[in-house]
């Protein structure tokens, strides 16, 4: 058996703020190198000789849905030269992902990870929640445009012939379960996927900037409005530092397609923020500064609109952080309804009130993912090969 792993983010170097489809690919790949669970090629936009015109970071909507289409082409055309009785394909994604129904038809076995639900953050972070995602998937039946075909019609075909489906929590398996009520039960199982970050000795060079009075609250994501750093911004001015020193540092690249708009905003309303409590905005952090940067935060929060699992959470509470997230599918550690910035500013105050605490530290079983969790998607694989049909 072959395993063709296709990941539309998989192979940028560590500097590319690509997010969780990235990490989990480079995690996967890793870790399976190292164990050789079987054979295994990864399908990335470079091992297709995929050019881009322009870094993924800077794409908006319309440049990021050609890229989708184009490895998604590149990425089918390669995998239907394989011979499906001794292939199993694993996608790392949905719309990126190959032509899942081309794919079924040719008899591939699929097991598709799923980062985000796509239908679900479309109808909520797009559509404001109006229509209910289990009523917004029906849409696949429409002939909608290219943009949203790769939403609705690419995840439908995915749900329908995939044998199995990833998720990382059980909240995002009731949704896909609500939406797809043709889709085995069985079908799709939860991994969730722990901390995925490598095992890294921060350098000198990587201490943040932060002076050892500073209370120092941290959130880590790509910025995009779904990431809900507003709201954070927006609660500062009420956070009552009774006379202490308080550093944020919002930490992460623009996203692609709505990543710089929503910069723009953020710096915006930092203005609004008062002159005791510094604002700081360091960029993307590779492994040593993020390792660091989690090590001296006394405060993590995560306001995040929607998140389907929270990698930056797990890898926060494996460094003994102290964690703020608002009621999201990866919420963890105190939850707050971050929408509301009075609600949201009294949690901090109180946070800060407490004063400087030292994390506490974290046994082994707490890390997570690393490597059980590949090991038990690799026994997911070989039980799908083995399978004489899926679901």
């Amino acid at each position: 058996m072959k395993v063709f792993y296709a990941a539309a983010h998989a192979d940028f170097p560590d500097t590319e703020p690509l997010g969780g489809g990235k990490a989990v690919a480079d995690y996967l790949v890793r870790e399976w190198r190292t164990s050789c669970p079987f054979e295994f090629e990864t399908i990335s936009p470079d091992s297709l000789g995929l050019r881009l015109g322009q870094p993924l970071v800077e794409m908006g909507e319309f440049a990021y849905a050609r890229f989708c289409r184009e490895f998604e082409r590149a990425a089918t055309a390669r995998l239907l030269s394989a011979d499906p009785r001794a292939t199993v394909v694993l996608t790392n994604d949905l719309s990126e992902g190959p032509d899942f129904a081309a794919l079924g038809r040719a008899g591939f076995r699929i097991v598709s990870l799923w980062h985000v639900d796509v239908v679900d953050f479309f109808t909520r972070m797009y559509l404001r929640g109006w229509i209910r995602t289990e009523t917004a998937a029906r849409a696949w039946r429409l002939p909608l445009p290219g943009l949203l075909r790769l939403v609705f019609h690419k995840q439908h075909d995915c749900v329908r012939h995939s044998a199995r489906i990833v998720v990382p929590s059980e909240p995002m398996r009731e949704t896909i379960r609500r939406s797809y009520r043709e889709c085995p039960e069985e079908r799709v199982e939860v991994l969730p996927w722990g901390d995925l970050s490598a095992s890294e000795t921060p350098a000198a060079s990587d201490v943040p900037d932060v002076a050892a009075d500073e209370y120092l609250v941290v959130t880590m994501s790509r910025i995009s409005s779904e990431k809900g750093l507003e709201r954070l911004l927006r609660a500062l001015p009420r956070v009552e530092t009774e006379g202490r020193r308080v550093c944020v540092m919002i930490c992460g690249a623009p996203a692609f397609m709505t990543g710089q708009r929503c910069l723009r905003r953020l710096r915006r309303l930092v203005r609004r923020v008062p002159a005791c409590i510094r604002v700081d905005f360091p960029g993307h952090l590779t492994a040593g500064r993020k390792a660091a940067m989690l090590r001296r935060a006394d405060l993590f929060v995560s306001p995040s609109v929607h998140e389907s699992y929270g990698l930056a959470i797990a890898e926060a509470r494996s460094a003994g952080c102290r964690i703020l997230s608002n009621d999201h599918y990866g919420a963890s550690g105190w939850v707050v309804d971050c929408a509301d910035p009075h609600t949201l500013a009294a949690a901090i105050s109180d946070e800060v009130r407490a004063g400087r605490r030292p994390p506490r530290p974290t046994t082994p079983t707490a890390r997570g993912a690393d490597p059980w969790t590949a090991r038990r998607l690799a026994d997911l694989i070989r039980r799908v090969a083995a399978a004489p049909n899926f679901c």
